[in-house]
């Protein structure tokens, strides 16, 4: 009885053993076959004769978010995206060094309130920009900054001017993304320039290597050998490199959307406005201090023009909301801010910081009512803690009352 037991028991096991098995072997043949692209290759198409490249891609994306103007210094691994600019219209301004291309671009994001655009080639080409780029950031300037890069299948491999890219700018940027399919190019920089320009707006940073940059006959010029090898590694091989090459080019030239996608600007609650009017309609001495923020879209300069003037509130203004009214308008007051904000019983920060410029806070009255508006948090709170508090702190962007 016994004996019998085990034997069906031992008969039980192994069919499950092998069922398991298969299954197991058949899991990881389907993840194989999808690491290397092989599903979408059967429900997409690679089309080996066309003469587009990827840099058509980028120019089209900068040009439905109305980009007028690419600074850059030339460099073959961009090439492509410059020619194809050039071609929409839009003005390739070409620098005598990188940083000066991520400046300039720094220049047009404040002054038009759209995303500004440097490209530069690979390796020192990128490490020239940093200054501008960290200069970007600090301002909180909505700036694009696109790098070239060594192929993918060379990357980390000792390609010409091949660094590791990514890591330098992670803590500069707000978004970084290195593209690896051509496909991939236009829903990439749909969402770095909405992540450039959404809650507090900084630099973002596309890598593109060459190999997504340019046509498919002159990547498979430089990928796949022109004789195939005799043996059956050479052979495996060439398989592995025809597979990326198909990998790159499937469903690249497939219609996208290229226009903006919604930018994500904080707004303040109907309740927090409310406060905000019941403390200034009390105020028998307000004051207003207008920094750059304020000059942010989606809220026209016209209209924060008219605002202020429908408040009717003294102001102090710096960074960009400089000129706001004009040069002799009555409520602009240009001299003894730390006298006027010591006598101020409410004082409206909006887009201004507690930093060196206002003396961390120590300029404010401990006894007046500070309103804040930042969309930054950190910059909402900065010395709060130490040498002023804030009544109402509202992180929002611009808007007209």
């Amino acid at each position: 009885m016994e004996t019998s037991a085990a034997a069906a028991s031992a008969g039980g096991f192994f069919p499950s053993f092998l069922l398991l098995a298969f299954g197991t072997l058949v899991a990881a043949v389907l993840g194989v076959a999808h690491r290397l692209g092989l599903f979408y290759q059967l429900m997409h198409k690679v089309d080996k004769t066309s003469i587009r490249h990827g840099g058509e891609s980028v120019a089209a994306v900068l040009r439905a978010h109305g980009v007028r103007f690419v600074f850059t210094l030339v460099g073959g691994h961009i090439s492509p995206l410059l020619v194809a600019c050039e071609k929409l219209g839009i003005r390739v301004v070409d620098t005598r060094h990188e940083v000066t291309a991520v400046f300039a671009a720094d220049a047009v994001a404040r002054l038009t309130g759209t995303v500004g655009v440097a490209a530069v080639t690979a390796g020192p080409g990128l490490t020239n920009t940093v200054t501008a780029v960290k200069n970007a950031q600090v301002a909180q300037s909505p700036v694009l900054l696109l790098g070239g890069a060594a192929s993918t299948l060379l990357q980390k491999r000792g390609a010409l001017q091949a660094i590791d890219q990514m890591s330098l700018f992670r803590p500069l940027c707000k978004f970084c993304a290195s593209v690896r399919r051509v496909r991939d190019i236009v829903p990439t920089l749909r969402t770095a320039i909405a992540a450039a320009q959404s809650g507090t707006p900084g630099p973002v940073f596309v890598e593109l290597p060459l190999d997504v940059l340019y046509p498919y006959f002159m990547v498979e010029k430089e990928m796949i050998p022109a004789k195939l090898p005799n043996t059956l590694m050479g052979r495996v091989v060439v398989w592995y490199l025809q597979n990326c090459l198909a990998n790159l080019f499937v469903g690249a030239w497939e219609p996208r959307p290229e226009g903006p996608l919604p930018l994500d600007i904080p707004q303040a609650s109907p309740q927090q406005v409310q406060r905000c009017v019941e403390i200034l309609s009390r105020a028998k001495r307000p004051l207003l201090v207008l920094g750059s923020q304020a000059l942010l879209p989606p809220t026209p300069a016209n209209k924060l023009r008219a605002a202020v003037e429908t408040l009717g509130v003294p102001c102090f203004l710096g960074g960009m909301s400089r000129g706001l009214l004009g040069r002799n308008h009555p409520l602009h007051i240009r001299q003894n801010r730390s006298a006027a904000l010591k006598k101020a019983d409410v004082v409206v920060l909006a887009g201004a910081v507690c930093d060196f410029r206002l003396s961390y806070g120590r300029v404010l009255n401990r006894k007046s009512s500070i309103i804040i508006v930042n969309r930054n948090r950190d910059d909402l709170l900065l010395n709060s803690d130490i040498f002023w508090k804030p009544q109402e702190a509202v992180q929002a962007g611009p808007a007209s009352p």
